[in-house]
């Protein structure tokens, strides 16, 4: 774009270098230089035209609107999305279950963000450790789940 913005003001200056050579003295100089003069000030301030653009929002390359990757989207969502797997099998751990796994159930918005609406925990494998008795350990970590990801406790699943 910068190149593009530099080759027509050298251009323009150089045919309007040119014309001006080829101009006759007179009194008809004096009305055709204040027209090369805007004509001028139009190429070099063009790129000024294009910065509308980012300021309304509509960001235009070569006539065509930028839009956002959408594979570039969905590999933040899977990301997301893992580390709130992570999270939630950190969670576990941390009341006292070991080798547990999380799936996180999820939908996608029109702004590419991902919205969780569920979690399940597979605690078929795990050692389950701790004080307390298994069904109170399970009950909260089925609330602390369901404040980590902010969702209701009915969603957040513990296969046993």
């Amino acid at each position: 774009m910068m190149v593009g913005w530099l080759l027509s003001v050298f251009s323009a200056v150089f045919i309007i270098s040119v014309f001006s050579l080829l101009l006759p003295e007179g009194k008809m100089t004096k009305f055709v230089k204040p027209f090369i003069s805007i004509a001028v000030i139009i190429v070099i301030i063009s790129p000024i035209a294009d910065i509308r653009g980012f300021i309304d929002g509509t960001v235009f390359n070569d006539n065509k609107v930028i839009e956002t990757d959408k594979d570039f989207l969905n590999k933040i969502t899977i990301s997301k999305i893992d580390q709130y797997c992570d999270n939630c099998v950190k969670i576990a751990e941390k009341n006292g279950i070991k080798g547990s796994t999380a799936i996180i159930e999820y939908n996608v918005d029109e702004n590419g963000q991902p919205i969780v609406y569920g979690a399940e925990i597979n605690i078929k494998n795990a050692v389950i450790s701790g004080d307390g008795e298994h069904i109170v350990i399970l009950q909260r970590l089925k609330k602390d789940i369901s404040e980590y990801l902010r969702i209701d406790e009915k969603g957040v699943k513990i296969n046993e």
